[in-house]
């Protein structure tokens, strides 16, 4: 079953929490989504774990898929992770002591990273799949770096990324092109904030110890995955990383998704 809750955030933006959840499940899932992606990208992988075992909770990002905010805009790395810290308390009272195992996707890899070295995280496990980790540093020199870190401001910026980049498949690219919701576009202020994202785990270290597992595809188009896997190193060396046969960044629209709902039921319930 799909419902919808609203959580308002500490400047009083509705934010949309979505949940995907069957009778006798044990383990719980919150999922942070990517830079263009919403909850409603989850529309098959809720279904699929919940079937597994697992309820899926997924907050809309401000500014993203159904939750309130200018489109594309996050104010503040701080801003952004008082939501999600909100919206991770929440869910951990609704799942009454059950296993609760926290999933950040993409530029949801780097907003829970920085959340992990911010707060006490209260999960029992991490995963990443296709994190943007250290991906600031691996796409722009030094200079250029601090010139991003420093913008504010909601002037529109393309997110510059293909739809073939995620899937190679028709029906997920017909699906992404009638998309509403994708963000096309975020603010100069979002592009700072993605820097400052990042140096709060580039230049921090984890509150609290939890296994970390770690899903790639083969080859990504988006992340610089050997810069990903430099972060990991210094913050979670002893994480499971497992490979998926695929050269797409969005492993739940590829022919290997079956594959990755199998893996990713098992990390979960295994934390229970």
């Amino acid at each position: 079953m799909h419902t919808i809750s609203t959580l308002t955030a500490s400047d009083g933006t509705p934010l949309a929490l979505h949940r995907w959840t069957a009778p006798g499940t044990t383990a719980a899932l919150f999922y942070v989504h990517g830079i263009q992606s919403h909850a409603g990208w989850l529309y098959e992988t809720g279904p699929e774990l919940a079937a597994r075992g697992v309820d899926v909770h997924v907050l809309d990002r401000r500014g993203s898929g159904r939750s309130g905010g200018e489109r594309g805009h996050l104010p503040s790395s701080g801003q952004v992770l008082d939501d999600y810290a909100r919206a991770l308390r929440a869910v951990a009272d609704d799942t009454d002591g059950r296993g609760l195992v926290a999933l950040g996707q993409s530029l949801g890899g780097s907003v829970l990273t920085a959340l992990w070295c911010e707060h006490a995280l209260p999960v029992r496990k991490l995963i990443l799949c296709a994190p943007a980790l250290g991906q600031q540093r691996s796409r722009h020199a030094p200079a250029a770096l601090e010139e991003r870190r420093t913008r504010t401001g909601t002037a529109p910026q393309e997110v510059g990324l293909s739809d073939g980049d995620y899937t190679d498949l028709p029906g997920y690219r017909a699906f992404l092109a009638g998309d509403p919701l994708m963000l096309r576009q975020i603010t100069a202020a979002t592009q700072g904030t993605l820097v400052r994202l990042e140096d709060r785990y580039v230049h921090g270290s984890p509150r609290t110890a939890l296994p970390v597992d770690v899903a790639m595809p083969a080859h990504d188009p988006i992340i610089d995955l050997d810069a990903a896997r430099a972060v990991l190193a210094r913050l979670a060396p002893t994480a499971g990383e497992r490979v998926f046969a695929t050269n797409r960044h969005y492993l739940e629209f590829t022919g290997v998704r079956t594959a990755y709902w199998d893996w990713l039921a098992a990390r979960v319930r295994e934390a229970v």
